[in-house]
């Protein structure tokens, strides 16, 4: 005879590889984060990071196991988007704040070149 029972909790741990495969991402991201200019490509690949971390915990939750990797792996996604936007929201300040100083420059620059004749 054949025994037909199955095992009703998967087995395979693919909850443990997406999670470990989330935590690197971001912490990849986060690390990517503190580059200046480069940090704004930290905020996407930590949404990426933070979506697989969410796919692991549901995983490892219908799983009943450890959801340990994947809650790390989304607070340090979360954080990683947070200093990537930080770095995004710096970075457009700073290219506002040039522009309004070149106009400014320019403005004195043509008021002087108009009192000369």
């Amino acid at each position: 005879m054949e025994n037909t029972t199955q095992n009703s909790t998967p087995t395979s741990g693919g909850w443990k590889v997406m999670g470990i495969i989330a935590l690197v991402l971001g912490s990849l991201s986060i690390i990517l984060s503190f580059v200046p200019c480069v940090g704004i490509l930290a905020f996407y690949s930590g949404i990426v990071a933070a979506i697989l971390s969410i796919i692991a915990l549901v995983m490892a939750n219908s799983a009943k196991a450890s959801k340990s990797m994947a809650i790390i792996a989304l607070v340090v996604s979360i954080a990683s988007v947070g200093v990537g936007w930080w770095q995004a929201h710096r970075l457009a300040n700073a290219i506002k704040d040039g522009a309004t100083q070149f106009g400014h420059t320019m403005d004195s620059a043509i008021k002087a070149d108009t009192a000369k004749h």
